[in-house]
């Protein structure tokens, strides 16, 4: 009797626990406040900056990518205004993920241009008649 009395109320507390607790503490969700949303855009907007100081990407490119993040940015605060609903916060962290595919896309066309603009083709072996990986 005593035992059961004493589990009762661990149980309850533990399943309070679990009913209490967001769902975007789940792995692999994103934070979807707006503080977070807000947070994953602006890495975005630094990291563009990043690599267009470090000639990752041209300053071309960064303009259009900053142009992206910005319209991200508006369309955040338009939908905060009434609260987001999560078939909002959904839409933006699509569109997050879509700008940090985009990101990294230019980075590696970038790479890929330099590469071979040194004699050097995609397969590591030189148009110059040597070899950079020394095969």
């Amino acid at each position: 009797m005593r035992k059961t009395l004493f589990a009762t109320p661990l149980a309850l507390a533990a399943a309070a626990t679990l009913i209490a607790s967001p769902a975007s503490a789940a792995p692999g969700h994103r934070d979807d406040t707006r503080g977070g949303l807000r947070s994953e855009i602006n890495q975005l907007d630094r990291k563009i900056d990043r690599l267009e100081q470090r000639r990752l990407i041209t300053r071309t490119e960064a303009n259009r990518l900053d142009r992206k993040v910005k319209r991200l940015e508006d369309q955040l605060v338009r939908y905060a205004r009434n609260g987001l609903t999560r078939a909002e916060i959904r839409l933006i962290n699509n569109r997050i993920e879509t700008v940090d595919r985009q990101i990294e896309r230019e980075v590696k066309t970038r790479k890929v241009q330099h590469r071979n603009n040194h004699g050097y083709t995609d397969n590591g072996r030189s148009d110059r008649g040597h070899d950079r990986n020394r095969r």
